[in-house]
């Protein structure tokens, strides 16, 4: 198993934070998100989902570091302690990094042990906002013990088409 970095969690604004041997920080932290709820009628029971953001903090290039995701993977690891957690993570293109970001959090899953207890979808959304295509890569990961399974995956397909104007 490989190192990580020794990160803490700061419980009075709700985030996980790290030190880089660069002295590079990281900030992790986890939302209540409703949008999946917002994807599926009232009465489809969801358990709790949120987001996740992973924030460099500091200002200066990051080169690769394997410690930053393993760190990172622990950390979610640790969240998922609880099966009727669900996640999503979302990479919003702006700055034309996220199909990099989407890609690199893809390759994290895929090379950890989290595949055999955690499912992992992914969607690229767009949707058209005023004038300009907006593109959203997206990923939810849930416990495959988690009792809402079907309703979690049922409404992360139905995203695109609540974002277009369409009712669940």
């Amino acid at each position: 198993m490989l190192k990580q970095y020794n990160y803490t969690f700061n419980s009075d604004s709700g985030y996980y934070s790290f030190f880089t041997k660069r002295q590079i920080e990281y900030r992790i932290a986890f939302y209540e998100d409703f949008t999946l709820a917002s994807c599926v009628s009232d009465d489809v029971e969801l358990g709790n989902v949120y987001q996740i953001t992973i924030d460099k903090i500091s200002t200066q290039p990051s080169p690769f570091d394997i410690l930053v995701s393993e760190t990172i993977k622990n950390i979610i690891k640790s969240f998922f302690e609880s099966v009727q957690d669900a996640l999503i993570y979302i990479c919003d293109d702006n700055d034309k990094k996220g199909q990099q970001r989407f890609s690199t959090f893809d390759r994290w899953y895929i090379k950890s042990s989290m595949t055999d207890y955690i499912t992992k979808l992914n969607n690229v959304i767009e949707f058209d906002l005023d004038t300009e295509t907006i593109k959203l890569y997206t990923s939810l990961m849930f416990h495959k013990e988690n009792p809402n399974c079907k309703n979690i995956e049922e409404a992360f397909n139905n995203i695109s088409n609540t974002l277009n104007g369409e009712k669940p």
